[in-house]
């Protein structure tokens, strides 16, 4: 049951960077005057939602691992708490994805708020991974 949320979460991070690298076609066209560039939309709004189902799944998954292993949640010190972080940031990814998705306009601050949150995130997922490293090796592999 421990392993679950690692294997779902690590799928994330590495959707992720794809739906990160497919944002950045996006950020280089309206910020970086890169003609040519061009940016699928579609698939950048379905994994980016794969990717948030994926990380709010994995949180639970995360819980309810740490309770099923350990009878008690949030002992996982900086894990849990940059998990817990990352939720608002997830909720305002998603949320203004869904937005910029359903009510197509010229937009620039919005777009670069989405880009720049979710970058955030990533980073965070990484810091996750590193923090979730420790965790194994120190509390589920001895």
């Amino acid at each position: 049951m421990a392993w679950i949320h690692p294997v779902v979460e690590v799928i994330g991070l590495l959707l992720s960077l794809y739906v990160l690298m497919l944002g950045w076609r996006r950020f280089g066209t309206l910020h970086l005057a890169r003609a040519g560039l061009t940016f699928a939309w579609k698939r950048h709004v379905s994994l980016g939602r794969l990717t948030f189902a994926l990380w709010l799944g994995g949180l639970v998954l995360g819980l309810g691992a740490s309770w099923w292993t350990w009878k008690v949640v949030f002992i996982t010190d900086g894990h849990y708490q940059v998990g817990l972080a990352m939720v608002p940031l997830m909720v305002f990814g998603l949320v203004s994805g869904l937005v910029m998705d359903r009510q197509k306009a010229r937009r620039r601050v919005l777009p670069l708020a989405h880009g720049l949150g979710n970058l955030v995130l990533v980073a965070l997922a990484l810091v996750q991974l590193a923090t979730g490293i420790g965790v194994i090796r120190d509390m589920i592999l001895p």
